[in-house]
């Protein structure tokens, strides 16, 4: 279970991978993550960089400076995607492990976790929570859907209504977005320009998701649950435990 923990939290969430060579699995707010082998750490305004040694020690590579705003990063292949309170920007990590800037797409003011599968990607936007810091008049809360099979030109496609969105995760045809104190909102994406909202679970407190191959961990401010999602449309909790 610690194992677990560390794969992601709620609110400031970080992860962390199953190991070298491998691609970090964690929820979408995390703040590092590992491809092959090397770990990635986000702050606001900068991305840092490490080679893991196969003794257990890390060598730092590098810094990359940042605009300020910094806040989430997800893994795809050689592939970062950041999202900062003003955008989403995607990121190459080349040969030598480093992170090559490709392309920003901007968006309003707001909380901004981002998870892709390399054709789509899917941003929540927040302002309920935080747009007291950033837009203190609008409480605009919404899912964004962007094009990013070409990684150098990201468009936008379509946008969803949500109450208050935050981490979400994608698996298969299926987008889990956590709603908070609402519940975890499940959307049929097979046509991403006509998203369906096919279930909501409001009895979760979800600020966060882990989306395992048999197995969604959900992460709420007090506690971690299991679902099995085998059926979408009907989740089953297997089991719950305080943290």
């Amino acid at each position: 279970m610690l194992l677990l923990l560390l794969m992601g939290c709620a609110d400031d969430a970080a992860s962390i991978g199953p190991g070298s060579g491998g691609t970090g699995q964690g929820g979408s707010l995390a703040r590092f993550t590992i491809i092959g082998d090397y770990l990635y750490a986000l702050e606001t305004n900068q991305l840092n960089w490490f080679r893991l040694e196969a003794n257990g020690q890390m060598e730092s590579m590098g810094q990359l400076l940042l605009n300020e705003g910094k806040e989430t990063i997800f893994p795809l292949g050689d592939l970062l995607f950041v999202g900062a309170t003003d955008g989403m920007s995607i990121f190459q990590v080349d040969s030598t492990g480093q992170p090559v800037l490709r392309s920003e797409i901007q968006h309003f003011l707001a909380c901004d976790p981002v998870v892709s599968d390399g054709e789509y990607a899917y941003v929540t936007l927040r302002t309920e929570g935080c747009g007291g810091f950033f837009r203190p008049n609008e409480t605009e809360n919404v899912l964004n859907v962007y094009v990013v099979a070409d990684i150098d030109n990201p468009q936008w496609l379509a946008s969803y209504p949500m109450r208050a969105p935050r981490g979400l995760g994608l698996a298969g045809d299926y987008l889990f977005v956590c709603e908070g104190q609402y519940g975890l909102r499940t959307l049929d994406v097979r046509d991403p320009t006509q998203a369906e909202f096919i279930a909501l679970d409001p009895d979760v407190h979800a600020n966060d998701v882990i989306v395992l191959p048999d197995v969604l961990i959900v992460i709420g401010p007090d506690k971690l649950t299991q679902f099995d999602y085998s059926d979408p449309t009907n989740l089953r909790k297997l089991s719950e435990i305080s943290i």
